[in-house]
């Protein structure tokens, strides 16, 4: 049986702004950069934005505040490189086409998480970005799941279950 895609970190976001920023216009999924001028000479601007979709860095939202362009990550898994991530995808924000109607905005960043740790918080402070913890009772057991996957306990069942399908021609 194929496992199942539980979409964990779209549901946060989506949560997470509704609850925060539902007062607010924000932008999910916003692709940031350029896209280039030739090719919009060559097919016009709508579709240059859509050609280029793919080849663009891609931040989970884009909040538009009355002095601010909020930039926000949401991450269950790979919380690090979320935040690694956040600096890379401000450089990007004046560039972006998408958000010109917006400028001139100054860019904040916001990394929103399960849970977090202090040299997560160390980490994003270096950077200017602030950490927002977001837990509800569904995603707390996402994230106590995701805990124990590193458990010696864990483990040993994770390898019996590996060997039990592998013996049954399963894999």
């Amino acid at each position: 049986m194929a496992r199942k895609s539980r979409q964990v970190e779209t549901r946060m976001i989506s949560e997470y702004l509704k609850l925060y920023y539902s007062s607010f216009s924000y932008i999910m999924d916003c692709p940031l950069g350029r896209v280039s001028e030739d090719l919009q000479r060559q097919v016009g601007y709508k579709q240059a934005l859509g050609i280029s979709r793919p080849f663009r860095p891609i931040v989970d939202a884009v909040v538009i505040l009355p002095r601010h362009l909020l930039i926000i990550e949401a991450k269950v898994w790979q919380v690090v490189q979320g935040l690694g991530k956040l600096p890379l995808y401000a450089s990007l924000v004046p560039l972006t086409p998408e958000l010109q109607e917006y400028q001139p905005r100054e860019v904040i960043m916001q990394l929103v998480v399960g849970w977090t740790n202090t040299n997560l918080e160390v980490m994003a402070n270096s950077q200017n970005v602030s950490v927002k913890v977001y837990s509800p009772a569904w995603l707390s057991e996402v994230v106590e799941s995701m805990h124990k996957y590193w458990t010696k306990p864990y483990q040993e069942e994770r390898q019996a279950k590996l060997r039990m399908r592998q013996a049954l021609g399963l894999d």
